[in-house]
């Protein structure tokens, strides 16, 4: 073996797919055609560069699925390289051998990178395997066979009986012995067998450089038989479709009796097509032009030439005459034909008017078709519009919208109409009951005292709870302890305890709704105290079995849960009207079939 065919040995020229080593200097490196870079014959060389891709069908007969066939043998011959097993090694190669001839390969440079590099690779490594030693076997000679005894002379007559005459035995000549071949170790003629098939494979792609060493090493020569590449078989002969128009068999008969064809109903007149306008072509005399136009009877055309040319009367007399009001209209108020503009807004609707004077800048018509149809709303977008806020504020102020009208006075900087409309807006929020949007415009303003006076009208708990959404959390507890002592004054217990639970005071509270026998009071504020038994058991003997059986479902306590739902339920009482009058006191809105089963009620802007 050269020793040019020796390997390089591992991290040389890039890392191939299987043996990750370069065998070759002419493989460019990574020979596996997978992710190594170009050894010395180049990115462009074989197996060099980014590979193993797909074979393109379209780089010859190398590429696709001929180039699927050879890399498909090339497993086992791996499998049994790794063994050395040159008996394993025979049927791959020839395996491989008959995937290649059909290919008729020019070079070898016609495979894809893929099939090219590992076929290189497993070649090589199988080309530089050494030859394995014969085994110790002793030479078994051929033992000299026996020559047959060749049958004895013929003789004339048989010698007499009694004859003295001694008969000579026949002397028979000894065949020559012929020593026995040698016997042949099985894994040397296995492996010049491999060798001799490797030649055969590198010679079937015309690369004799790599098939001499392979045949050097099998110790023959391939005769032109071995060398011969099979015949393609032809392709099969196309059959010829037969040609029609031959006999027709006979139609079978219909069965049943045919039915009329309905009449086809008469297509209606086709329509008469217009004839199609000549494009007009001008002269560059823009007042020729309209005269031709107009006699042409395309007086929209003619009139929009004299609008461009700001001939506006003119423009008006055309649209009207051609049916387009609304132009006629706008061009009208341009030409301030105060006759015409009477004439054509009375053809129109609002919208169509607003429309057209707004698309002729006519802002002071506008307003005056707003302020003739007191259209204020109108009237404020227009002088939003033109940033006028002090006349927008008062225009927002005469549609009775005083939340915009606030704002705009604000824009404007004044402020004393801002104030003026604020005061306007709280009483009437006041009036429509809304006593938290009103106490929330004073807030914001920063009038704090107002909003207190605003909200304290209200129940107890409910001004309470309003002046804590405000922020106002010192007014709220101040306003609590004023209620606290006047429930202790007036010896009203519930109100009391309720004072007393805002306040934060809930044991206390608890103690004294039980004192008052407010069992069901009592309860919720042990639940919010988180003594979920003490609550469960108020709500019980309170009759609210429902809400018993909850609480103790909650508590995981199944049993007295159990026994709760197993109670008949008590029929429901309507409350009466001072119930619901505390219920409302504390903040509560009762159900609207309660409310109207306890009769009126305060309203909350009493």
């Amino acid at each position: 073996m050269t020793d040019e065919n020796k390997a390089k040995g591992p991290g040389q020229n890039g890392r191939g797919d299987r043996g990750g080593f370069s065998f070759d200097d002419r493989d460019g490196g990574g020979g596996g055609g997978g992710r190594g870079r170009g050894g010395p014959g180049g990115p462009k060389g074989p197996g060099g560069g980014r590979g193993g891709g797909r074979g393109d069908r379209r780089d010859g007969p190398g590429g696709g699925a001929s180039g699927y066939r050879v890399v498909n043998e090339l497993g086992a011959l791996e499998k049994a390289l790794t063994k050395t097993d040159f008996v394993a090694m025979k049927e791959p190669l020839n395996a491989v051998l008959r995937a290649v001839k059909p290919l008729r390969l020019a070079s070898i440079e016609k495979l894809d990178l893929n099939t090219r590099g590992r076929l290189i690779t497993s070649l090589m490594r199988v080309q530089r395997l050494p030859k394995p030693a014969p085994s110790e076997v002793a030479a078994v000679e051929a033992a000299p066979e026996a020559a047959p005894a060749p049958e004895a002379a013929s003789v004339d007559a048989a010698p007499a009986e009694g004859s003295t005459e001694a008969v000579a035995a026949p002397v028979v000549a000894a065949a020559p012995v012929v020593p026995a071949a040698p016997a042949v170790d099985p894994k040397v003629a296995a492996y010049a067998d491999a060798q001799f098939t490797i030649g055969l494979i590198w010679s079937s792609m015309n690369d004799a450089e790599r098939a001499r060493p392979a045949f050097e090493n099998a110790g023959r020569q391939p005769t032109e038989a071995d060398l011969a590449v099979p015949a393609q078989s032809a392709a099969p002969a196309r059959t010829e479709r037969p040609e029609r128009g031959g006999p027709r068999g006979d139609r079978p008969e219909r069965s049943g009796e045919r039915r009329d064809r309905p009449a086809r109903p008469e297509r209606a007149a086709r329509p008469v097509r217009p004839e199609r306008v000549e494009p007009f072509i001008s002269s560059g005399d823009w007042q020729a032009d309209v005269k031709k136009l107009e006699e042409m009877g395309r007086t929209r055309d003619a009139a929009r030439i004299h609008e461009k040319n700001a001939s506006f009367a003119d423009a008006s007399r055309l649209f009207e005459g051609g049916g387009d009001t609304k132009s006629a209209l706008r061009t009208a108020v341009m030409a301030k034909d105060e006759a015409a503009f009477v004439r054509l807004s009375a053809k129109l609707k609002g919208d169509e008017i607003v429309e057209a004077l707004e698309r002729a800048s006519a802002w002071e018509k506008l307003m005056e078709f707003h302020v003739a149809k007191s259209d204020f709303e109108s009237i404020a977008k227009l002088y939003e519009r033109a940033n006028q806020f002090d006349q927008a504020g008062l225009a927002w102020e005469r549609s009775g919208k005083l939340s915009l009208a606030r704002k705009a006075y604000e824009r404007a900087k004044d402020f004393g109409g801002a104030h003026r409309v604020r005061d306007l807006e709280v009483q009437k929020l006041i009036e429509r009951g809304d006593r938290l949007g009103a106490a929330t415009l004073q807030a914001g303003a920063g009038k704090k005292a107002e909003a207190l006076e605003t909200l304290k009208p209200l129940p107890g708990p409910k001004a309470f709870h309003f002046m804590q959404k405000l922020k106002m959390t010192a007014e709220a507890d101040a306003f609590a302890k004023d209620e606290l002592a006047k429930a202790e004054a007036a010896n009203n217990p519930v109100q009391r305890a309720r004072w007393l639970e805002l306040l934060g005071r809930q044991q206390e509270a608890a103690d004294v709704y039980l004192a008052a026998d407010r069992k069901d009071k009592a309860a919720f504020v042990f639940e919010a105290m988180g003594d979920l038994k003490k609550a469960a058991e108020l709500l019980e003997a309170a009759g609210q079995l429902d809400k018993a059986q909850a609480l103790f479902t909650k508590l995981g306590d199944a049993a007295n849960a159990d026994r709760v739902k197993a109670m008949p339920r008590p029929e429901p009482k309507p409350k009466t009207a001072a119930q619901v009058a505390e219920d409302e006191a504390d903040g509560h809105m009762p159900p609207p079939d309660v409310a109207a089963a306890a009769g009126p009620t305060p309203t909350a802007s009493a």
